[in-house]
């Protein structure tokens, strides 16, 4: 059974890495592979586990016993037995609302676990998106390398037959040289690039010791939507699980102080039982006749405890405030961060038409400068300037769409909205 299940997983991952696989892919397989995911869901479920157990406590104690003794005396073969049985009931009436708080405490730790795995899945998600997109960047950029080395190989050609006729100096193919030098060093540069950046890609997808070629989508139509920044702002502060966290963090630590309040008060409990004991086996109608009954209420009034209490609220009371300000800080960072990533991709809103003008001038000056250089009426530098400038300007808009991309995984990061595309 094992072993088909295994073969199953190993022809499913076969088909789906036989397809250029899209970001969201890429997504769902890290999900499904890194561990810190499946750290972050045992966490939530212990968290879970430890609310029911509060809850418990509100209940009350149910204990039965059974015992046996055996007491010898000196030398002498002189020896009683004792047997015993008993039921106890035990409940809590009243201690300050402790038990109250403890449970309101575990349904706020299960709250912040789930944030934490919220944030969790986020990070990873957001790790896919940023590698992917490095990914495909570089393997645009190492695509744009070949062209130019492929384009820098014909000039060379160009210019080595023409200084062979003697109609340009050796200056000129010495230039040439050099360009082509210059381009092919590009090449083996971003070649390592893409290279390394699909391994980190395959190590963000949980992948990496899994021997299977990733293809991913050779282009991705980028569509930058800028949002308002109040609208954003709103946005962020409903849904990410930092700030979430955060505010949780405020009501346990107001829950602590209740709590360390409480602990000056008095406590109330009681207690009911039945037992029985015997120098014989205990049998049920020997219990049934024999049985005593015992009640008990216990009322405890702490009245000094070494200054402790007093040491716990006020260690609680600053603790309070400490997480009022850490949340009021973060959130203010959160704000400021919010307002730099709308104005970077407002920015990359406006640079990307004019990267897209810039680079459709350099292909046609390009194209002038080398039909002029073949009728002789430019130099082998306006040439190379030519060509340099569509290298330049094809790699930065390359670059700039990419790096809009992984800025629009950020913002949907901060705003908390990334991981809620995967539930």
């Amino acid at each position: 059974m094992t072993k088909n299940i295994y073969i199953t997983l190993f022809l499913s991952f076969s088909v789906l890495f036989g397809q250029a696989l899209s970001v969201d892919e890429c997504v769902r397989i890290a999900l499904e592979n890194k561990a810190g995911v499946k750290r972050a869901e045992q966490d939530t479920k212990i968290a879970q586990l430890n609310r029911v157990s509060a809850i418990g406590m509100l209940l009350p104690t149910l204990r039965a016993s059974n015992s046996f003794s055996e007491t010898t005396y000196g030398n002498s073969s002189l020896s009683t037995e004792r047997h015993g049985a008993g039921i106890s009931l035990s409940q809590n009436l009243f201690n300050s609302g402790n038990n109250a708080r403890n449970v309101k405490q575990s349904n706020n730790n299960y709250f912040i676990a789930k944030e934490n795995e919220r944030q969790s899945k986020s990070r990873i998600i957001l790790n896919v998106y940023t590698y992917y997109y490095q990914f495909l960047k570089n393997k645009e950029l190492f695509t744009i390398a070949e062209k130019n080395l492929e384009l820098s190989s014909r000039q060379l050609e160009l210019v080595e037959r023409r200084y062979n006729l003697g109609s340009v100096s050796k200056t000129d193919y010495l230039k040439a040289s050099v360009q082509y030098g210059t381009a092919k060093s590009t090449l083996l540069s971003r070649r390592l690039n893409r290279d390394n950046s699909e391994q980190t890609l395959k190590n963000g997808m949980g992948i990496l010791e899994k021997n299977i070629e990733l293809k991913v989508r050779d282009k991705v139509n980028i569509e930058l939507i800028v949002p308002n920044f109040n609208e954003a702002y709103e946005i962020m502060i409903q849904n990410s699980p930092e700030l979430k966290i955060l505010d949780a963090q405020i009501a346990t630590a107001q829950l602590n102080l209740r709590s360390a309040w409480g602990s000056s008060f008095p406590s109330l409990n009681l207690s009911v039982g039945m037992n029985a004991s015997s120098s014989e086996k205990i049998t049920s109608e020997f219990f049934d006749d024999n049985y005593i009954k015992s009640a008990n209420l216990t009322l405890s009034i702490p009245i000094f405890s070494g200054l402790k209490n007093r040491n716990s609220v006020e260690i609680s009371k600053m603790r309070f405030g400490q997480s009022k300000m850490i949340y009021g800080s973060k959130r203010k960072d959160a704000k400021v961060s919010l307002s730099s990533l709308l104005n970077t991709l407002k920015n990359y809103e406006e640079l990307i038409p004019i990267y897209e003008e810039v680079l459709v001038s350099a292909e046609e000056d390009l194209r002038l400068a080398q039909n002029k250089y073949e009728l002789g009426s430019a130099t082998i530098l306006e040439l190379l300037d030519a060509q340099l400038a569509v290298l330049q300007a094809s790699s930065t808009l390359v670059t700039t769409k990419y790096d809009t991309a992984i800025q629009l995984a950020n913002l949907d990061q901060l705003l908390g909205t990334l991981d809620k595309k995967y539930q």
